[in-house]
């Protein structure tokens, strides 16, 4: 006899069922699952990513393990927004109190989640605690990075510098003139894979302050070629480390952010960043949770 998973298909980052960055989330994993039964079921459900959610003894304390369609990612941010947001849809965490305050596991470290309740139970948003900023200082032509988004190396914001950041995964911020050249490109994905691997992140972050809406800090687009996703329609580790990078240089200061991202490809999508003073990073949103699924191993 095979094994029957049930998975929950999720939207992060979005209220619709057809915006934001849908995940796969399995509840009560089996214990006995591989690494490729894991990938099997996320290439199924055609996401990006999909969580695995290994229950404990402890109401407040999960471990998680996050699967591309190609490997085992330390962290995803949208799936753990739509993971903590389908876990309190579905009842597991008591809904009398304004917030509950959860751990997950995750090969990035033991990172906290808040969910937080309405008045008649229902979930108003789930906010994760990422770990802190780490920055480092990359040497690249400015040229190469243009080359392989396939736009004018002076459409690129060359007052910002060049630094890979990570709240859990590393990610290259590339802040461009406009939202017509973010929304123009179009990227060349072998190429960007080959500058991810040169500077070991995973990712581009492409954002403009050019945004569709007055109360947002910018607009992005990510590119994810090394993880098996060309672009991820609305990403939540890297927008926190982009918020941080942007705290870093002295853009912006501690506060609360607004970040679109997804709206180019027809998955609007918004996320909330939270940077506090000593640096802490939260990233969150709602959810929508779009269908379920038997999946046979």
């Amino acid at each position: 006899m095979g094994t029957r998973v049930i998975v929950e298909k999720v939207n992060a980052f979005t209220d619709s069922l057809d915006g934001g960055n849908p995940a796969g989330v399995v509840l009560n994993s089996p214990l006995d699952l591989s690494d490729e039964q894991m990938i099997f079921i996320t290439r199924s459900l055609e996401v990006s990513e999909t969580a695995f959610v290994f229950s404990t003894h402890d109401e407040k304390f999960f471990r998680v393990r996050f699967f591309t369609p190609e490997i085992e990612v330390d962290l995803c941010g949208h799936a753990t927004i739509a993971t903590f947001f389908t876990m309190a849809s579905k009842g597991f965490f008591p809904t009398d109190k304004k917030l509950f305050d959860v751990n997950q596991e995750t090969k990035a470290g033991l990172l906290p989640v808040t969910v937080e309740f309405g008045d008649n139970g229902t979930v108003n948003r789930v906010m994760m605690t990422q770990r802190k900023p780490v920055f480092r200082d990359i040497y690249l032509d400015i040229s190469k990075i243009a080359d392989s988004l396939n736009i004018k190396t002076d459409e690129i914001n060359v007052s910002l510098p060049l630094q890979r950041v990570s709240t859990g995964l590393f990610t290259l911020p590339v802040c461009v003139e406009s939202f017509d050249v973010l929304r123009g490109m179009k990227p060349d994905f072998e190429k960007i894979k080959k500058i991810c691997n040169e500077i070991d992140v995973g990712s581009f972050h492409v954002f403009t302050f050019d945004t569709l809406e007055q109360n947002s800090l910018y607009h992005a687009r990510n590119f994810a070629p090394v993880y098996g996703v060309n672009e991820d329609p609305v990403t939540g580790t890297a927008n926190g480390a982009v918020c941080s990078y942007l705290v870093k240089n002295k853009i912006i200061k501690k506060g609360k952010f607004n970040c679109e991202q997804g709206d180019i490809i027809n998955r609007k999508g918004r996320v909330m960043v939270e940077i506090d003073e000593n640096n802490m990073v939260k990233v969150g949103g709602r959810a929508r949770i779009v269908l379920e699924k038997e999946i046979m191993l």
